[in-house]
């Protein structure tokens, strides 16, 4: 029987140079690794699903593979060190969570190997993942050996959160900040994985799955995985992906938005309930509702279509709209969120928020406002402030701004 693997297992970088959207510390590992002058302690940190402990395993490959003379940035994964380092059975390649051995014994223990030399390979490493739920005296006890190792030891800590670490530990090591994966790598990254695994699926769902991985590898491979068993690999498109991670249907969602624009509150309501019974979760129709006005906003900024959604109705609600009264809806959806928070009963904050905002769209905007109440008082009352009692606080103002004039009631 054949071993199934989830894509994020199977399509794992095994070389420093499959390693996607970290060009940076690509580029550094690979230079140290040529020059052959590799620091003693790593230090990768970034969001989960970023590549810490997959690079933190090929420099562990390639400081042992058997296939060069020397250390290698690109490990040939074939011969019988670098297998057996994938498969976590090499006995010099040790890969602890430190979430569950957070004690100084776990770290005493570590450092009482350290006097034997390596059995197999040419180094010891050690790789620590979530280093910073260390305890302080785990921490401690650390301190002098990662200062000074033997020349055979490496260490590599991965976290995601390096502000809980302690600058004593940061400073002895080299470290390196993963960044998010940018949307346009992930789509292309998820297009090759498409391809490779003969799946049946649009590019617009691409889109959308890279866009809510929040810049996560491994979260975009695993929603796709899901998306895979979801549908059997029958023509996956955006609807799927949506039902697939509970978003809110695009039609749906761009028809509450019609609704909304055009201040009809009780069809919008009606869209509303709909989209709940479908089950979707009041904070997340809020969120996709933030999307949504994010896509607008940028949309009418940059003047360009965005291709993920249904063009017909997005550019109805853009016709609509501008810039200031979208400005307005994001505000009042990240406000009315805190709000549904508040509440016993989600669903009714989110259906009075809705209200507030499509009766908010038949309201003239401020700019409108200002711009009536210069054309309705063109007439200028010509005043000599010395000659009429005006009173000392309009005196004041009038001098602090010299081109304002009082005008007629």
């Amino acid at each position: 029987m054949i071993e199934y693997k989830v894509l994020s297992r199977k399509y794992r970088p095994k070389k420093l140079k499959e390693v996607i959207g970290q060009d940076f510390t690509v580029r550094t590992l690979t230079n140290a690794f040529a020059n052959e002058k590799l620091a003693h302690a790593f230090l990768f940190t970034g969001i989960r699903g970023v590549g810490k402990t997959t690079i933190a395993r090929i420099i562990a490959m390639g400081l042992n593979c058997e296939t060069e003379n020397k250390p290698t940035a690109n490990p040939c994964g074939i011969c019988s060190n670098c297998k057996e380092i994938l498969k976590d059975r090499y006995e010099d390649v040790l890969e602890i969570d430190a979430a569950s051995n957070t004690g100084v014994d776990d770290v005493r223990e570590i450092i009482s190997s350290l006097k034997y030399r390596p059995s197999k390979g040419r180094y010891k490493v050690f790789i620590i993942d979530e280093v910073h739920m260390l305890s302080n005296s785990a921490f401690n006890a650390l301190l002098k050996t990662i200062e000074e190792p033997p020349s055979f030891v490496k260490f590599i800590f991965c976290t995601t959160e390096i502000q809980k670490i302690p600058i004593t530990i940061v400073s002895r090591c080299q470290k390196y900040n993963l960044n998010r994966v940018t949307l346009t790598a992930l789509c292309n990254y998820l297009e090759e994985i498409a391809e490779l695994e003969k799946l049946n699926i649009s590019k617009d769902a691409i889109n959308i799955i890279a866009r809510n991985s929040e810049g996560s590898i491994r979260d975009s491979l695993t929603i796709l995985d899901q998306c895979i068993l979801s549908f059997n690999n029958e023509n996956i498109d955006v609807e799927s992906v949506h039902q697939t991670i509970g978003l809110t249907s695009q039609s749906s969602l761009l028809e509450l938005y019609i609704n909304i624009v055009n201040g009809d509150i009780i069809n919008a309501n009606k869209v509303l309930h709909n989209i709940y019974k479908n089950g979707a979760a009041p904070k997340q129709i809020i969120d996709d509702l933030l999307n949504v006005t994010y896509s607008l906003i940028s949309s009418l900024a940059a003047n360009t279509n965005i291709e993920i959604y249904e063009k017909d109705k997005f550019q109805t609600i853009i016709d609509k709209c501008d810039i200031p009264f979208l400005n307005q809806v994001w505000h009042m959806l990240l406000k009315g969120k805190d709000e549904v928070n508040k509440v016993s009963l989600q669903m009714e904050a989110l259906e009075i928020l809705i209200i507030r905002i499509a009766y908010g769209s038949q309201l003239p905007s401020l700019e409108t406002v200002v711009k009536k109440i210069k054309e309705d008082n063109n007439d200028e009352l010509n005043l000599n402030l010395k000659d009429n009692n005006i009173g000392n606080d309009i005196k004041k103002i009038l001098d602090t701004f010299p081109e304002g004039k009082v005008l007629k009631n």
